[in-house]
């Protein structure tokens, strides 16, 4: 009877250590675990891209992305469970899921850490978008203090470096908005949102909140440098051919040309001061009236 008693003792023993303990569920491209009201997928794209989904506790939805076209590709990961970190390593990058606060982390192999998020930093408020209820989505990053960061599309601001900026991303004239940008540190980050998303950095945070969403979801690209990264990014959302060569010359720009005898005075002075240039911009002149 006695050592029936210890047997099972044992069995729950290894139950409990190999079965409670285990904060995640291991899928085909990562895990899935879920931290407080906060359900966090980790999907490995390739070895260099990562793709993070945290949704609120019993959401159900279907994430269509327009403008990713790579499938996940089952890809060599270790993970491994350290008190309340689970991290995710493949070839190029480590991924910690802190299951306290559900901030995860970034680091190189040399354990040097690349990004991270804010500790609680995702937040979901719940709004009416017409008929449908919804979210308002909320992520929030930590940068290093002297951290450079380029990219969020074209915008009238003269910044080359989007720190300490807040930047409304909706397009319109003159202002095209991506919800992507890329770091000295080697990696980037796109945001995969299209409602009117607010991009803003301060000394507390850098952080993108979108006004409409049923989940976060972005992607982090490690490509070492900025080249590297523009590869990922580009194997994530689809090549883009080159232009013609012509194109890479000088290019004559303003705002209209009133008649087509203007546009070819401005090209008759380019050639008498041999001045080269490849292309004329003619703008809204060539707009016909809605009569």
């Amino acid at each position: 009877m006695k050592k029936k008693y210890f047997k099972t003792i044992a069995i729950l023993l290894l139950f409990f250590q190999h079965g409670f303990s285990q904060n995640y569920q291991k899928t085909n491209f990562g895990i899935k675990s879920k931290v407080g009201q906060v359900q966090i997928e980790i999907q490995f794209f390739s070895p260099e891209t990562v793709r993070i989904l945290k949704s609120p506790e019993g959401s159900s939805f279907t994430k269509k992305s327009i403008s990713v076209i790579k499938e996940p590709v089952k890809t060599d990961i270790k993970i491994s469970e350290d008190e309340n970190k689970i991290s995710v390593q493949s070839s190029a990058v480590k991924v910690q899921l802190d299951t306290k606060t559900g901030k995860i982390t970034y680091f190189n192999l040399q354990g040097e850490q690349l990004f991270t998020e804010k500790d609680n930093g995702i937040k979901f408020t719940p709004v009416q978008d017409v008929d449908a209820k919804t979210f308002l989505v909320r992520q929030a990053f930590l940068l290093d203090k002297d951290e450079a960061i380029y990219g969020l599309g074209q915008h009238q601001n003269g910044m080359m470096n989007q720190r300490n900026q807040k930047l409304f991303l909706r397009q319109q004239n003159m202002q095209i908005c991506i919800p992507f940008f890329q770091s000295i540190k080697g990696y980037g980050l796109f945001w995969d949102n299209y409602s009117p998303t607010t991009f803003a950095d301060n000394l507390q945070e850098t952080s993108f909140e979108s006004q409409v969403g049923d989940c976060a979801d972005y992607y982090f690209m490690y490509g070492g440098n900025a080249d590297g990264v523009i590869a990922q990014m580009r194997s994530l959302t689809g090549q883009v051919p080159m232009f013609p060569k012509w194109t890479f010359g000088y290019w004559q720009s303003r705002e209209r040309y009133q008649t087509q005898f203007e546009i070819v005075d401005v090209v008759k002075k380019y050639r008498n001061l041999k001045v080269p240039f490849d292309g004329v911009v003619q703008d809204w002149q060539y707009w016909s009236t809605d009569d």
